[in-house]
């Protein structure tokens, strides 16, 4: 029997839900908007209860608590600071300074690629009161979205947090997946507008973009760094075709795509093309077997899988504890000798430890750079020389 210790719960008002909000952040779980803490609390313990019944009764990663609000290791007033020695970096101090200064290498010569997911939207710490980002202009993170859809059709059972069986549920009771994609598209796209850290990737330039996301925030983002520069084509797109009724060659990018013109390949789909968004479980099993297409119509480009096998890629707003996304990582790289793949970076604050294990120490796939997004991103922005214009 795994034994674990209890995790650390969080609790806020949400002006964005209009009521009290509970999460618990090794868990990715939030709680519904509540009148009272008490009942936003009550919520998100029955929740993790059966998060936690259902991910043993399926033999699933039960994570151990690590997360730790920064209040903890704040001195109170009372107490003077105590002066500590730094100490020197060993093997339980891995320093990412090396791979930070790759990266910044690679983005300044225009030669990486970015990979975004939706933990891009995540709201910045309070402490960083330079930033504003509203929450009601923050598309929903992680298992917001779930929940969501959950309490739309009464879902029934204690995996609500599984995006995509809830949503395949959604659609089979409405019988609609017009319905199922208005949905998705009132959550995340919407009166929603690009974070501070999404305008700081589009003003880095990066020629090609891969994103999961079905909104249309860093196009957003993109279109106002090319009005201030008088640019008038800011972006090129290529949007997942699932292909089931017709053959649809993919859009590929140029073969030295322009940085000032990037192109986005939106692998799971757009909201302003319903049929593309890769959402439910018979979602991913058709993307699985696109993957085995041939060119042109494989999702991804000849010209956009030539630069994966020599730029590296930076994944921003992600967790490798994701099954598909670690599933889409092989069936690309699955052929390739680890001398013949390019370094890959994610930037994870809290990465699984038996993932980290496998993924970087022993197969190598990918080096992890454990910071916070609004640590990193504004960091490399710096760098970089660039300015932040709030």
């Amino acid at each position: 029997m795994t034994i674990v210790k209890d995790y650390h719960v969080n609790i806020y008002y949400s002006e964005r839900d209009q009521g009290y909000v509970a999460d618990i952040p090794d868990l990715d779980l939030y709680s519904k908007p509540s009148k009272t803490a008490a009942e936003a609390l009550a919520d998100i313990e029955q929740a993790k209860e059966q998060w936690l019944a259902s991910a043993t009764d399926e033999q699933r990663l039960i994570p151990e608590p690590t997360y730790h609000s920064d209040t903890y290791n704040r001195a109170r007033v009372t107490e003077p600071k105590q002066q500590t020695e730094a100490k020197p970096l060993g093997a339980d101090q891995p320093s990412y300074e090396k791979d930070l200064e790759y990266i910044k290498k690679r983005i300044a010569a225009h030669e990486c690629i970015l990979f975004l997911g939706s933990a891009i939207h995540a709201p910045p710490p309070p402490e960083l009161t330079q930033y504003s980002y509203p929450p009601e202009k923050a598309p929903p993170v992680g298992s917001q979205l779930s929940k969501i859809l959950a309490e739309k059709c009464e879902y029934p059972s204690a995996d609500w947090w599984n995006l995509q069986r809830v949503s395949q549920y959604y659609e089979t009771e409405t019988r609609s997946r017009f319905r199922l994609v208005e949905e998705i598209t009132n959550a995340v796209h919407v009166n929603r507008e690009p974070s501070p850290i999404l305008r700081m990737l589009a003003d880095l330039e990066f020629p090609i973009v891969i994103t999961t996301n079905y909104d249309h925030l860093y196009e957003k983002a993109l279109e106002a760094k090319a009005k201030a520069e008088n640019l008038t084509t800011p972006y090129q797109v290529g949007v997942y075709n699932p292909n089931i009724t017709n053959k649809t060659e993919t859009v590929d990018c140029p073969r030295n795509p322009d940085p000032k013109q990037p192109y986005l390949l939106k692998i799971h789909g757009d909201v302003d093309t319903p049929e593309s968004i890769v959402l439910t479980d018979e979602d991913y099993i058709q993307f699985v077997l696109r993957m085995s297409d041939k060119p042109p119509y494989h999702p991804f480009g000849n010209n956009v899988l030539a630069h994966l096998m020599k730029w590296p890629t930076l994944f921003v707003g992600y967790s490798l504890m994701d099954y598909n996304l670690r599933l889409l990582f092989k069936t690309l790289r699955w052929k390739l000798d680890a001398a013949r793949i390019p370094p890959n970076y994610s930037v994870d604050k809290k990465p699984d430890v038996l993932i980290r294990d496998v993924w970087e120490n022993q197969r190598r796939y990918v080096s992890f750079i454990v910071l916070n997004l609004w640590d990193c991103i504004p960091r490399l922005h710096a760098d970089l020389g660039k300015v932040f214009k709030p």
